[in-house]
């Protein structure tokens, strides 16, 4: 028996069940939406919400995801602006700041809370504890996340959460049906991915086995979903503990692509290239021009469609898709996927 079809010898590595923390990403999705703690204050009603006009989601790590994705899904609606950092670089009155740590503890997303706080009262929060909530309570508008995950397994919670927040502000309208139709094709897909359904017939377990021993680069086939090939990228950092880049196109098509010209390296890496079915024709034969390129190195490479009829939906199949394949690479490694000792240590230091 393969390893990857050994769940007894997943049991053993994944003691703490990442496994079922990312299978299970529908009823997130669900419990999300359909069902958010939604904490508002007594004054919530009087605040004027015409008047927001840009936004900033402050985050880190695997809570910062969601607001990249917000940020391609709805920044056509409003200035979206994502804060990894200490520090807001701009602020007024009009700002509408949305705060993101799942512990509630991160000091960086503490610290860009704060510094809002002084300057607008238009302020959303999403954590599950922490100080973030302390400052939250009874003040602000806030959801409250479920405990016990580690952030990266929770996006389904975080991003959802989010786009509850800019329903509750009316920077977007419901989006019901569209979480349906992610929810459906969620569902639809997780039993091609499971691990009941063994690896010759196992997309993710087959695409875990073509990338270990290989450094994957991960491109977007287009700017929007750059998010996506980042949160690949995260995820084979953080549960397979394994080295991995990513890009987008066309950006890569002015610098990067020069890289593949050194063929010696080319049992090295492995590119995984992300795009649609219905790609727009600019960044189509872009893609095809760089897989000719490939084919011509003999550089083996992988593709993966997103699938859906809605941008977020596209966007969800293939974080399913990428967030199991980075768990079957853990078991090939041999490596719990939820441990992060060197994050964890890192804390420590400093």
């Amino acid at each position: 028996m393969h390893s990857l079809d050994d769940v007894k010898k997943q049991h053993n590595l994944d003691i703490q069940d990442m496994y079922h923390k990312i299978i299970h990403l529908p009823e997130q999705v669900i419990l999300s939406y359909n069902r958010p703690k939604i904490h508002k204050p007594k004054n919530f009603q009087e605040l004027y919400l015409e008047k927001i006009s840009r936004i900033v989601i402050c985050g880190m790590g695997g809570s910062a995801i969601s607001g990249d994705i917000a940020n391609a899904a709805f920044g056509s609606k409003l200035p979206i602006s994502v804060v990894k950092d200490y520090n807001i670089p701009f602020l007024d009155k009009k700002t509408l700041v949305i705060s993101i740590s799942y512990s509630g503890n991160t000091e960086e997303t503490l610290n860009c809370t704060k510094q809002a706080i002084s300057y607008t009262e238009y302020m959303g929060m999403i954590t599950s504890g922490g100080k973030l909530k302390e400052i939250a309570e009874n003040k602000y508008c806030w959801i409250q996340l479920p405990k016990d995950y580690p952030p990266r397994s929770a996006i389904g919670f975080l991003f959802f959460s989010l786009m509850k927040i800019l329903e509750i502000f009316e920077i977007i309208s419901d989006h019901t049906k569209a979480v349906r139709a992610v929810v459906a094709n969620l569902v639809k897909k997780a039993g091609a991915i499971c691990n009941d359904n063994p690896l010759e017939k196992n997309i993710a377990k087959n695409s875990a086995q073509q990338i270990q021993g290989k450094i994957p680069i991960i491109y977007s086939s287009n700017p929007q979903l750059a998010p996506l090939a980042y949160r690949w990228k995260c995820q084979f950092n953080e549960n397979a503990k394994y080295p991995a880049f990513q890009n987008t196109f066309p950006e890569m098509n002015h610098n990067e692509i020069e890289g593949w010209e050194a063929v010696k390296y080319k049992d090295i890496f492995i590119p995984i290239i992300l795009t649609k079915f219905n790609e727009e024709p600019q960044y189509k034969n872009r893609i095809k021009a760089f897989k000719r390129i490939l084919k011509n190195s003999n550089i083996k490479y992988l593709e993966f469609f997103a699938e859906g009829d809605r941008f977020i939906e596209e966007i969800f199949s293939l974080i399913y898709l990428g967030d199991m394949i980075s768990y079957y690479l853990a078991v090939l490694e041999n490596v719990d996927p939820t441990k992060i000792d060197f994050i964890d240590f890192l804390k420590k230091e400093i």
